[in-house]
């Protein structure tokens, strides 16, 4: 059973976003970055100090721990792509943005962004 977090259960918000109906009508090319930036899971400092897998969380940016909302919103390594994201969906909402917003709404910029991510550099 999954852990309730703030009313909801851990992943229902992922799977709202990425249920099948919406993979299907929206054609998203899921990669693991695309997974990672969505769902927390993944290749991310933080993620990874999680397990001990690293000594840790601290973006290489020094600006916070190296979460995807970091890496979305305040990460200046990734200053360059997300001003090009926040250009993007300023021509048509507001910034910042949800996750969910930028999926459904921003779906282009967004994959974008996270397939521009080298984690492996972060």
């Amino acid at each position: 059973m999954a852990t309730k977090l703030g009313g909801k259960s851990k992943g229902s918000s992922n799977k709202t976003i990425l249920s099948k109906h919406n993979r299907l009508k929206s054609k998203i090319h899921i990669t693991s970055n695309f997974t990672t930036m969505v769902s927390g899971h993944g290749n991310t400092t933080a993620y990874l100090h999680r397990f001990k897998l690293l000594v840790s969380a601290t973006c290489p940016c020094n600006k916070g721990d190296q979460t995807t909302d970091h890496l979305l919103y305040h990460c200046t390594l990734l200053q360059q792509q997300k001003e090009i994201l926040e250009k993007d969906t300023l021509k048509h909402g507001i910034w910042p943005i949800s996750k969910h917003d930028l999926i459904t709404k921003h779906l282009n910029s967004f994959m974008k962004l996270t397939n521009s991510i080298d984690f492996d550099k972060l």
